[in-house]
């Protein structure tokens, strides 16, 4: 590997690399806030008539179109619909959480209709109601159930920032790309933006591998 080149190109590296932290925790907000919401309503025990339903539609959608032609949509499609200007960071940032706050609902939902329906009846004997019962007996088993999944979904997000390039935001995968333009050198580089998400994806498991611990000794 030619270190010069890599020393050379480390400010831009760098650059990239904070835009593709900023893409991923942006997206993560939107991701775990609206997964979340959704996984909750399209529980069993939380269905609402109109609600629900609704949340199975559009879950079913964001789970089936490519998350590439959801970030086309956002960020070529709707601006033209509806007479607006969406920066690329932003179309990005809003496809990439929308696309996974899908996978977070089906985690959520899934965890949430794994736990006994006791649960839920001995919590009302003791005098909880069903907002009470949700965030102080469901919500925690069904964080520590899921955590592996939502680690992994995480983890994807990361990865899947690199696509958020091709409309054109600097992260990374893009940074990289430019510095082979002028460098004319490949491998260096690739190996280079290879080993900082390897190091991003460690930091992320370790911080869930602790987290999970913590879970499992409070319940």
């Amino acid at each position: 590997m030619n270190l010069e080149i890599i020393k050379a190109s480390a400010p831009l590296l760098t650059q990239g690399m904070l835009m593709t932290i900023k893409l991923w925790a942006g997206s993560l907000l939107i991701s775990l806030s609206v997964g979340s919401i959704f996984g909750i309503m399209r529980s069993r025990r939380l269905r609402m008539n109109i609600i629900s339903p609704l949340c199975d539609g559009i879950t079913f959608v964001l789970r089936g179109v490519p998350f590439y032609v959801q970030l086309l949509i956002i960020y070529f499609v709707l601006p033209d619909l509806c007479n607006i200007n969406v920066s690329p960071a932003t179309a990005g940032i809003t496809a990439l959480g929308l696309c996974s706050a899908a996978y977070v609902s089906q985690m959520v939902r899934g965890g949430m209709n794994a736990i006994p329906d006791g649960q839920w009846e001995a919590a009302q004997v003791l005098g909880m109601n069903t907002t009470q019962t949700l965030f102080y007996i469901i919500l925690p088993q069904t964080l520590r159930t899921i955590t592996p999944m939502l680690t992994g979904e995480l983890d994807q997000v990361l990865k899947s920032t690199s696509v958020v390039s091709y409309i054109g935001v600097l992260e990374l995968t893009r940074a990289g790309m430019n510095i082979i333009a002028c460098e004319m050198t490949v491998a260096p580089v690739y190996l280079a933006i290879a080993l900082m998400y390897l190091a991003a994806s460690t930091v992320l498991n370790a911080v869930s591998g602790l987290i999970e611990k913590k879970l499992y000794k409070k319940c």
